[in-house]
């Protein structure tokens, strides 16, 4: 940190667990995990995180609050989930990179165990929306208007 005042700063805002509520933290791939995890980190890129953002909005329309930071990943990306049980959004740290390899154009979305079932819910109904991967690209010289976007230009006075 560039000042004393900034180190100051940084180490409040660290997220942190509660002392002596958990004894541990363990992590392991999905597939072959002998516990029940409390979260599970998916690594994707913008548009997968784009569905599973989706997917999330899908159940409460609420837009995803979260902190995000250059450092310390695996913190920010499990400690707030685990505090407010709700999905998480984290930048892969360095340690992300040189150690386990994540790519430069990926994000980390966290999601809590209790939250799986909604996200699930939520991606299979946009997936019928036609919201999926890969992404099919359209190139047209002009795209039909949506009724819906006709009714917002319309209210904003751009459309008689």
């Amino acid at each position: 940190m560039a000042t004393q005042e900034a180190g100051k700063h940084y180490a409040e805002e660290f997220p942190r667990l509660k002392v002596g509520k958990y004894v541990g933290m363990a992590s392991a791939p999905l597939k072959s995990t002998p516990f029940e995890p409390d979260v599970a980190m998916i690594y994707g890129d913008s548009s997968q995180l784009c569905l599973l953002l989706l997917g999330r909005e899908y159940q409460d329309g609420y837009n995803l609050k979260c902190e995000i930071s250059g450092h310390a990943a695996c913190v920010y990306g499990v400690v707030p989930a685990i505090k407010t049980g709700e999905c998480q959004v984290a930048v892969p740290c360095r340690g992300d990179h040189y150690r386990a390899m994540a790519g430069d154009e990926e994000m980390i979305f966290t999601v809590p165990r209790g939250k799986l079932d909604s996200l699930m819910a939520g991606l299979r109904a946009i997936e019928k929306t036609g919201s999926k991967l890969p992404v099919g690209y359209s190139f047209l010289p002009e795209y039909p208007l949506l009724e819906s976007y006709r009714k917002i230009g319309q209210m904003m006075g751009y459309i008689k």
